[in-house]
């Protein structure tokens, strides 16, 4: 790389950071949740770029396509007009306004299966850190064995900084989050690694880490022997120990603030539950069904869930979004099935099951979808309280409308397969027939996942 672009990436360093790194983190296997850059860039080499916020105009000329084989927005991040995709045999970052490829690294091994990439900021430095799980060929008569691989790379210079090969059993891992210089892994177990060196300080079986925010790694864990029933639990862990500080969703133990809560829960249920005691209609229930869990701003988590979604337990297909506090596992308001605004029927939403995005900016969308009929309600995460919910369906006042991501006040969304971005604090039509609804965006770049041809394609934000 010239000693002039590695300066203008050293300056854009001190400009801009990833809310993929320290706390903002995502689920990196389900949610839609992505990287994030707060601040603006000047010309610092790459050609002049800013951030758009929110993101609403699109060039299309100006597309860079790769093949994306398979994976979602687990395998990209974003760092102003950077693109680092953790590609099926090689780890590579992209400058796409420039379109230039800045560095490529390769995998010891082939045939990745899971992979997953995370931008981290380390002191001084920005770490791009790529895991995957490969292959390695037997020799002789011994048979192929999975392995993980994780790859950090200075985003800047695109030097490799250390790669670490370990037994992987039967188990990928995802990179979840960084707390000083301890990097988190989920998948299979938590893992603790040295940013540093990748040298392992900790681990816990039988637990997945989801996120990690202020010191605390949140987990879940499948608890199989409660009843009849296969339900989750939440943990909290230190990141530095991995000791546990915190357990929710235990029958009793669990505490909520909120009121509002409270009178939904007792609306809902057949008994007068305390404020949060989530024991549930049918027997004993003392967990729920774990869907998706994310990053909702500082201090904050978010989680969908359901009562239970056995065949034979008919009468409980319900579910609830939580927002709880990071530090205490405490939930500090739910939806369970009516958010109390905009007409939504409070006995249709299965909000267990529900999809969600958080902006970056307080505000989260969830969406679930049954059909073609779509509910889609926005929440804002400091104040706990529903912004609006809207049906969107061919019965309805608005068409089936599916979002795709949330970022800046901006909900991107696609009317029958038909682009369109919302207005996140009320939910009108913000604009209409733009070129793309990106799976994430920056304000710089955006990025759009193409199922029917397998590749996806990085779009300069115009506006």
């Amino acid at each position: 790389m010239p000693r002039a672009r590695r300066a203008a990436l050293a300056a854009l360093a001190v400009l801009t950071l990833t809310a993929t790194s320290c706390g903002l983190v995502r689920d990196q296997r389900e949610n839609p949740d992505e990287g994030r850059i707060p601040g603006a860039g000047p010309d610092l080499g790459f050609g002049e770029f800013e951030e758009h916020v929110p993101a609403l105009e699109f060039d299309p000329n100006g597309v860079h396509i790769q093949p994306a084989a398979g994976a979602g927005t687990a395998s990209v991040a974003v760092h102003g007009p950077v693109l680092v995709h953790a590609g099926e045999y090689a780890f590579t970052a992209h400058d796409v306004v420039d379109d230039d490829r800045l560095w490529n690294v390769s995998t010891e091994y082939g045939s990745p299966e899971a992979r997953s990439v995370v931008i981290l900021e380390h002191g001084e430095a920005l770490i791009a850190v790529g895991s995957y799980r490969t292959l390695s060929p037997g020799e002789g008569t011994a048979q192929d064995t999975y392995v993980r691989e994780l790859l950090a790379v200075d985003l800047l210079s695109g030097d490799l900084l250390w790669h670490e090969v370990t037994d992987d059993a039967d188990y990928g891992s995802y990179s979840v989050g960084l707390d000083g210089d301890v990097l988190i892994l989920g998948g299979g177990g938590v893992w603790a690694v040295d940013v540093r060196d990748g040298g392992l300080l900790w681990s816990q079986e039988g637990k997945s880490a989801r996120l990690v925010d202020d010191g605390v790694v949140v987990a879940s864990a499948e608890d199989s022997g409660t009843d009849l029933y296969d339900v989750h639990r939440l943990y909290g862990l230190d990141a530095q120990t991995g000791e546990q500080v915190w357990e929710t969703w235990a029958e009793g133990e669990h505490q909520t603030r909120s009121e509002q809560a409270r009178s939904e829960y007792s609306a809902f249920l057949e008994t007068d539950p305390e404020p949060g005691e989530m024991v549930m209609v049918h027997g004993s229930l003392n967990g729920y069904d774990l869907h998706r869990l994310g990053y909702a701003g500082p201090g904050r988590f978010y989680a969908t869930a359901s009562y239970s979604r056995k065949p034979w337990d008919l009468g409980s297909g319900g579910g609830m979004i939580g927002l709880f506090d990071t530090a205490t596992g405490i939930a500090d308001y739910s939806v369970n099935h009516d958010p109390s605004v905009g007409g939504v029927h409070p006995e249709r939403a299965h909000w267990g099951e529900a999809s969600c995005s958080f902006d970056q900016e307080g505000r989260l969308a969830c969406w679930v979808v049954e059909n073609s009929l779509v509910t889609i309600v926005a929440i804002d995460t400091e104040e706990g309280e529903a912004l609006w919910a809207d049906e969107f369906s061919p019965g309805s006042e608005r068409r089936s409308t599916e979002p795709v991501s949330a970022w800046k006040g901006a909900l991107y969304a696609k009317v029958e397969g038909d682009p369109i971005i919302l207005d996140l604090e009320d939910g009108s039509d913000l604009v209409i027939d733009p070129p793309v609804a990106p799976d994430l965006t920056n304000g710089t770049i955006a990025v759009e996942f193409e199922q029917d041809d397998d590749a996806l394609r990085v779009y300069p934000v115009t506006g």
